[in-house]
């Protein structure tokens, strides 16, 4: 019997790590005519209907993103060509509002509501030569990766490229399926009984991770910034050789994602089933040997990918996994108009067996836009909910994660911080603790206290425990200070 559900998912498309929409060639470096005059790239269709780009955004590394105002339509199976000046084949044209850049640079698409869709990212290209997709049901992240080939034939004015029709060296391969309908109820756990739920806040230094155990299931939240920290603590816990359901990892700081590299060293024969990222552009060599990890695996129907700004692959803002052990994991959709990879951070809400003994919200290092949105804009204080016994704090313990507001909906009774003791930043900040202690919230931080545990037993009524490895409660650290920012000064 499977170890966990995912409420109204369906194992079909969405597990190939990437959309029905994407973006299918690129061309960036024209040679024969003017940057202005040249630039391009184009959409794939792989889904079985018509897609309508109007109101969907674009953006490059250095520009703010263009809403696409008129009626642009992607066949089913369809190309269709977005460009800089009006060359022959465009559909749509977007003046300046872009400047893809030789360099580094990436490039990224969103739908109305502003969910990414699909983005690439590259550290240079080809002169006179689009790069285009050859599998367009496989990873292509990045431009310079195995599945995207220079073009070698000629159009217009003598560049290479194929605008608005099949690529060079293209891979011939099945349409995704459509997803399954949301059922109206999730399933029932599976498993058997109720059964103590285990979360461990890890002592990883200045990052996030966050171990979740119940029944059979185990989850990981972040993976810490350096991997041979997280390898003993793999060792350590007894995890080489094991299955881990469900990784989540938060945004593409490294401080998040290094650790999580580790999970997939052949050697420790772990095996992931599921694996949520935003899979926002974020130019990183370790984030790109994770994804090239994932996708290799996906590839082999060995991992399922879910997009957390479509968790469930079906739409709806919100996918609950329910875990072996009764036991709820709510994976909510970041806000998408995060300008930076922090406000871009995946909130995660734990329900416990018993929903009255234990919860806990984690939410990355979310900063004050995203933590706003979550309630204004996601609603997610109605759905799943946002009342629970235990945060994480956001982004280490920096002022600009907490909010009387943000503190208010939570209704925390502990907070967790994740930090290193020496710390270039001043976490915690001296502005964040004062707001904790005014609320008469006590904490542990893993750079005093070590890993720290949460145990309930799941039986109705069992309350729960938290045990640090060391230490007391409400303690500072070396490098605690106030902070400068101006959005912490004074405090919302």
């Amino acid at each position: 019997m499977l170890p966990l559900f995912l409420a109204g998912c369906a194992d079909g498309w969405a597990s190939a790590p990437v959309p029905p929409i994407i973006i299918n060639e690129v061309m960036a470096d024209p040679s024969r005519v003017p940057d202005e005059t040249g630039e391009w790239f184009e959409v794939h269709n792989r889904g079985a209907a018509a897609v309508s780009l109007r109101g969907w955004k674009i953006a490059s590394r250095n520009d703010a993103a263009h809403t696409i105002a008129s009626a642009v339509t992607v066949p089913a199976g369809g190309y269709v060509v977005l460009a800089r000046s009006r060359m022959a084949g465009a559909e749509y044209v977007y003046g300046n509002a872009l400047n893809l850049a030789n360099g580094a640079d990436h490039l990224v698409l969103r739908d109305a509501a502003g969910a990414r869709v699909d983005s690439v990212a590259w550290t240079s290209v080809p002169a006179g030569a689009s790069r285009g997709v050859m599998d367009p049901a496989a990873e292509h992240a990045s431009l310079g990766g195995a599945n995207w080939r220079s073009s070698t034939t000629p159009f217009g004015a003598g560049d290479r490229g194929t605008p608005g029709k099949r690529n060079d060296g293209y891979v011939q391969a099945p349409a995704p399926r459509a997803p399954a309908p949301a059922t109206s109820a999730p399933p029932p756990p599976a498993g058997g009984p109720a059964s103590e739920l285990v979360v461990r806040v890890l002592d990883v230094g200045q990052g996030d991770a966050t171990l979740i155990s119940n029944g059979t299931t185990r989850v990981l939240i972040d993976g810490g910034p350096d991997a041979r920290r997280m390898g003993h603590l793999l060792d350590s816990l007894s995890l080489n050789h094991t299955t881990i359901d469900v990784v989540i990892l938060s945004h593409p700081h490294a401080d998040h994602h290094a650790g999580l590299r580790e999970l997939f060293r052949r050697s420790r024969g772990i095996r992931v089933r599921f694996f949520f990222e935003n899979g926002d552009s974020y130019t990183n060599g370790g984030l790109r040997q994770l994804r090239d990890s994932v996708a290799a695996r996906a590839r082999r129907g060995e991992l399922v990918f879910r997009d957390s700004d479509d968790p469930c692959s079906n739409g709806a803002p919100v996918c609950t996994i329910r875990m072996n052990g009764g036991a709820r994991l709510h994976v909510m959709r970041p806000f998408p108009g995060g300008r930076e990879p922090n406000d871009r951070s995946t909130p995660v809400k734990l329900v416990g067996p018993d929903s009255a003994s234990f919860s806990m919200w984690l939410a990355g290092d979310a900063e004050h836009d995203a933590t706003e949105w979550f309630a204004t804009g996601a609603r997610y204080d109605r759905a799943p909910g946002m009342r629970v016994t235990v945060l994480k704090a956001n982004h280490h313990g920096s002022c600009n994660g907490v909010s009387t507001r943000y503190l208010r909906l939570l209704g925390a009774e502990w907070v967790t911080f994740s930090l290193a003791a020496e710390n270039d930043y001043g976490h915690a900040h001296a502005q964040a603790k004062s707001r904790f202690a005014r609320a008469g919230v006590p904490w542990y931080r893993t750079d005093q206290n070590g890993t720290i545990t949460f145990r309930t037993p799941g039986t109705p009524g069992g309350g729960y425990t938290v045990a640090p490895q060391r230490g007391s409660r409400n303690s500072d650290g070396p490098s605690d200070r106030a902070s400068t920012q101006t959005a912490c000064n004074p405090m919302p």
